[in-house]
């Protein structure tokens, strides 16, 4: 694939062709039919930008996929360019770096998004021409067709919102923010937005219970446009009465042509630049944040208690799993890492959920230290009964919530070294839990409170520590966030906000351990007249004692322990058989 690309490159005459991970609509996950750069490089992670020029080509990847893309690599002719270590340039600065007056950089344009694109072409000399690759990408390989499943509607108790009342705050704040007395048009190409402004569900990407589509709103209207023929009864119903026409899926580039209105808002960072160029170039093209316009990420009273019941299931099905895990290892009995996922896989989907919320992970050893180590039936590792397994899953529970948790399982004795770097991420899990923080805090400032236990104990945990989970949407809601740096279009930590609290540490050729849990930010007790928030744990899964150094815990972080225990105790143990009631009862040392 790649010495085609380099054939289709050198017939356009360009010089640098960037293969970007994302689909039209800038997914995180996507399907089958846009995985252009995991098919023509044979890395498959979901984060990754491919540079190919006549004679050489760079894949740059983040921390977390370090390993495995080092491995898939491995007799490409494509060179790992590890991003976020000490001394790596981003692509962007290896450009600008290698091209020269007169050279073509290009890319799909609609596979970047338009804040991408204009602050790579504002880098480069004004000779240098960045063209749309939409052509050329589609040509340099055979891929699936787009598969498009059906539509369900969600029940207004379950979305808590009506999709009028979403729209009438939606031109609210559109009048307030960003327009005056002129004409707008505000589109939308993020799925997960448009599936919670429109209360949608949909089936077309894995992991993710979004449709394909787009939005866009006016004053007066709003339309949708996406595989009629998909949308259930109910939910064309509902949609008409709310208020929204729509139109097909295939006819969204087509209506952009015919837009009659003095503004067009986008935001640019979830826009492509195929959607945003043309308008801009027009001059009516005028810059908004879809975190003001869509309030997805603060969660209301419905999305909350739905996020709660479907922790309560989760948990049943990660007691039951570790409770298995843990017999067969004490029988020396245990699978391999493929058949231990695929178990609790079967397990979850037994348990309520409708489908999983990302492919799990399931490591076993040094394969821990892989961050998102992705296992394969024919290369999968028997787990022996010593040292960890490291198990990240979650699901998606229809109109519910969606779940996202990890535990590091130990199978038997363990070194010294592996139980000091439990207890160090342990330690870290616990105090940001329960942190009490000013409201509308930066998650940059709540960072250091999760990983100050790792540097104290020479540690260093490469990826970020808190990520937003949508409810019923996608596990990475990226408006929240906890990490050592700012992202833009990053939101306040503030009630209703839902993050994920996972500290790890990563011995390459060693152990991995990483403890995940969902925290929901809930109002706290005012100080001096300032808001204050806390942390409500909404996974609630044992940690495991036995991994456990009591030495480097301080009695205030053993009381965390056994104060998180205990709420486990009380809310889940009503919902497990006896048997189960009566095992989680000794595991936790309940008294």
């Amino acid at each position: 694939m790649l010495n085609k690309l380099r054939s289709l490159m050198a017939d356009a005459g360009i010089d640098y062709f960037i293969v970007f991970s994302k689909d039209a609509h800038l997914s995180e996950y996507t399907g089958d039919c846009d995985r252009y750069r995991a098919v023509i490089s044979g890395f498959t992670g979901s984060a990754g930008t491919l540079v190919v020029s006549a004679d050489e080509a760079f894949l740059w990847t983040d921390m977390r996929y370090h390993i495995q893309a080092e491995r898939q690599l491995s007799g490409t002719g494509i060179s790992l360019m590890k991003y976020g270590l000490p001394g790596v340039a981003s692509f962007e600065d290896y450009i600008c770096d290698h091209i020269w007056d007169g050279m073509t950089v290009a890319f799909d344009f609609m596979t970047a998004s338009y804040e991408k694109y204009t602050s790579l072409a504002g880098r480069l000399p004004k000779s240098v021409s960045v063209i749309d690759g939409h052509d050329i990408l589609i040509s340099s390989a055979d891929m699936p067709k787009r598969v498009f499943e059906g539509i369900s509607c969600v029940p207004v108790d379950k979305a808590g919102v009506s999709v009028s009342e979403k729209l009438a705050k939606l031109r609210e704040t559109v009048r307030k923010r960003y327009v005056n007395d002129e004409s707008y048009t505000y589109i939308m190409s993020d799925l997960t937005s448009i599936m919670w402004l429109f209360n949608l569900r949909g089936r077309d990407i894995d992991y993710v219970p979004v449709a394909y589509s787009y939005a866009a709103i006016t004053e007066y209207e709003a339309t949708l446009y996406i595989a009629r023929r998909k949308l259930s009864k109910e939910a064309s119903e509902n949609l008409e009465e709310q208020g929204a026409r729509t139109s097909e899926y295939s006819t969204f580039y087509e209506s952009l042509r015919d837009t009659a209105t003095d503004i067009v808002l986008a935001d640019p960072f979830t826009n492509s630049c195929r959607v945003i160029k043309n308008f801009d170039e027009e001059g009516i093209y005028r810059e908004c944040d879809d975190t003001v316009l869509i309030r997805k990420a603060v969660k209301n009273g419905a999305e909350t208690e739905g996020m709660k019941s479907s922790h309560i299931k989760d948990a049943v099905t990660m007691i039951k799993f570790l409770r298995r895990i843990k017999e067969l290892a004490a029988e020396n009995d245990l699978p391999d890492e493929y058949s231990a996922g695929a178990m609790l896989d079967d397990m979850r989907l037994h348990g309520g959920c409708s489908s999983l919320s990302f492919e799990t992970i399931c490591a076993y050893g040094d394969n821990a230290a892989i961050v998102h180590y992705g296992v394969r039936k024919e290369t999968s590792k028997k787990l022996e009964p010593k040292g960890f397994l490291l198990v990240d899953s979650g699901g998606q529970y229809q109109y519910e919530g969606t779940t996202d948790i990890t535990r590091t399982i130990p199978l038997g004795p363990l070194t010294d070294e592996e139980k000091r770097g439990y207890t160090a991420v342990l330690i870290g899990n616990l105090r940001l839990m329960n942190m009490v923080f000013p409201a509308g805090c930066e998650g940059t400032l709540l960072d250091a409170i999760a990983e100050q236990s790792l540097w104290e104990n020479g540690y260093y945990c490469g990826h970020g520590i808190g990520h937003g989970v949508g409810c019923n949407l996608s596990v990475h809601e990226s408006e929240a966030r906890i990490g050592r740096r700012t992202q833009e279009r990053e939101i306040t930590i503030r009630p209703g906000v839902v993050v994920s609290n996972e500290p790890g540490v990563y011995i390459e050729g060693s152990f991995g351990v990483r403890l995940e849990n969902l925290l929901l930010t809930v109002p706290d007790k005012p100080i001096d007249g300032h808001p204050m928030c806390r942390f409500e744990a909404l996974t609630l899964v044992p940690f495991d004692s036995s991994a456990v150094d009591l030495s480097m815990m301080s009695e205030k972080e053993i009381s965390f322990l056994k104060g998180y225990h205990h709420l486990i105790w009380e809310t889940v143990s009503p919902h497990l058989d006896e048997s189960d009631r009566m095992w989680l009862k000794e595991y936790i040392d309940i008294a």
